[in-house]
């Protein structure tokens, strides 16, 4: 997995959250540099906040280690900024409810789009993406969901405003398959893996995904042996 895919997910799904309390900038909406210069990037990200007026700057990251042991989540603010601190343990504290990962707690740092944006900002390390199983976790849509929604929440309680419930799908339980969902059920129906007569519109369980791209990769390496003469 590759970090800025993973947070462009977040990001997208965190603009959503908030457009019912917010006007919502995101630095970029797709596979792209801001500024298109990478070495001046995070200064451009820093003048798109401070150009538009922002009231609250946040960036969202997956953290990484040497050590893949390393894990849990942590949220930074600039040095000396009282609000930064303020909106940073918001965003903290509601990561930490809603992913059940290790408390790393809030830190400052010096941080480029920390220091030079005007507005009181935040810089969020999700989970660790060299950490296995956080990476399992970082991949999955409804994760990406928990998190964006946890710092919609971390945002909201720092302006002391509720943040409104998400239609009547959300509300009740019920939500229309993800992309990923039916691909990975009409892979299986077209690989045979599903014997019985499966609709890919229909949501599947999490765990039947994933044993169904389990399932899947096995079958490929099978037929990569069989071609191989092994």
């Amino acid at each position: 997995m590759q970090e800025k895919i993973i947070t462009l997910a977040v990001a997208k799904k965190l603009a959503e959250y908030l457009a019912p309390i917010a006007e919502v900038l995101l630095t970029r909406t797709d596979d792209s540099t801001p500024g298109g210069d990478p070495d001046t990037e995070l200064s451009y990200r820093a003048k798109m906040a401070n150009d538009f007026g922002a009231a609250l700057f946040v960036s969202i990251h997956c953290n990484a280690a040497a050590n893949p042991a390393a894990s849990g989540t942590e949220t930074y603010h600039a040095p000396g900024s009282e609000r930064g601190a303020r909106l940073a343990g918001f965003i903290q504290s509601r990561l930490v409810a809603a992913l059940g990962l290790l408390n790393r707690g809030v830190k400052s740092a010096n941080y480029a789009v920390l220091k030079r944006t005007s507005m009181p900002a935040a810089l969020v390390e999700i989970a660790f993406i060299s950490n296995p199983a956080e990476e399992g976790f970082l991949e999955m849509p409804d994760f990406q969901k928990k998190c964006a929604k946890a710092i919609a929440l971390g945002i909201a309680d720092y302006l002391g405003v509720s943040l409104p419930e998400r239609g009547n799908e959300e509300m009740s339980g019920k939500r229309k398959p993800e992309e990923w969902e039916v691909k990975a059920v009409t892979r299986a129906l077209s690989e045979g893996l599903i014997t019985q007569e499966h609709d890919p519109t229909d949501v599947p369980s999490k765990a039947f995904v994933l044993q169904t791209e389990l399932n899947l990769k096995d079958k490929i390496l099978e037929k990569v042996r069989e071609m191989l003469g092994k």
